[in-house]
């Protein structure tokens, strides 16, 4: 597995370790700093230097930048950046980015909780996720994982540390369907590729499987959705879209 997936599963162990610490105490106000180290230094590193493909954040112009943007990309994501608009609300948002901007000789405005909430569109609900799966596809989709991926990733989904990155409790998992079908379609590093060996109905319920068995909760895929994929095109779907999932297993 390549080292990319490795950050994203071992910064999804951080902020399973450490969310408690984000807090100076209970009813207090979010502490920025420590949320920036529970959820974010994995791949940005301690003193903001970055990693590999995980950018700098210090003296960056796009975090110091346009503030709409910046909330954005941390709320919903893109890419490699996972979203945390299910993980962090608004008033931590509001204080993990007011450190980013202020820490390491940076020197940029706070960001305003209320810009948190304006950028995150409450209000504006978007409509569940609704897919053409048969009705018991997360059995299904559980045969085809044991199949195709338990070897690596174990019937538990917890890997193997220091070799397979956990797909339980997994940001990548849950995050951008696109972003997961491209990697079970055409591999990357060490993770092979599937889509010549599987068709799209069984990409379909192995990604609708992870993403939602061991406590992930994420919307379904289907064929229709792994096809665009495959051929290249982008499904536009926002990671915090309500789920639809009826079927789904634990």
């Amino acid at each position: 597995m390549n080292a990319f997936l490795m950050r994203i599963a071992l910064a999804a162990a951080l902020t399973l370790a450490g969310a408690a610490s984000a807090q100076d105490g209970e009813g207090s106000a979010p502490n920025g700093e420590a949320l920036y180290q529970t959820h974010c230094a994995a791949c940005h590193q301690s003193e903001g230097q970055g990693l590999g493909t995980f950018p700098a954040l210090v003296d960056n112009a796009f975090v110091l930048g346009d503030e709409h943007e910046l909330v954005d990309l941390v709320l919903h994501g893109r890419a490699a950046m996972p979203a945390f608009a299910g993980t962090l609300d608004d008033a931590e948002v509001s204080a993990v980015l007011t450190h980013v901007r202020s820490a390491w000789g940076n020197d940029a405005e706070a960001i305003d909780e209320a810009l948190v909430s304006d950028v995150r569109g409450d209000g504006e609900e978007p409509e569940p996720v609704e897919v053409d799966l048969p009705d018991d596809w997360f059995e299904l989709g559980e045969e085809a994982y044991l199949q195709s991926c338990a070897a690596c990733h174990q019937a538990s989904g917890v890997g193997i540390p220091g070799a397979f990155p956990a797909v339980a409790a997994n940001p990548f998992v849950t995050g951008n369907a696109d972003e997961l079908l491209r990697l079970l379609l055409h591999g990357r590093a060490g993770m092979p590729a599937f889509g010549d060996n599987l068709d799209n109905d069984t990409i379909a319920l192995i990604a609708s499987y992870v993403r939602n068995a061991w406590d992930n909760e994420a919307h379904l895929v289907d064929a229709a959705m792994v096809e665009v994929v495959r051929g290249g095109g982008d499904l536009e779907l926002d990671p915090t879209t309500p789920t639809f999932r009826p079927g789904a297993g634990n």
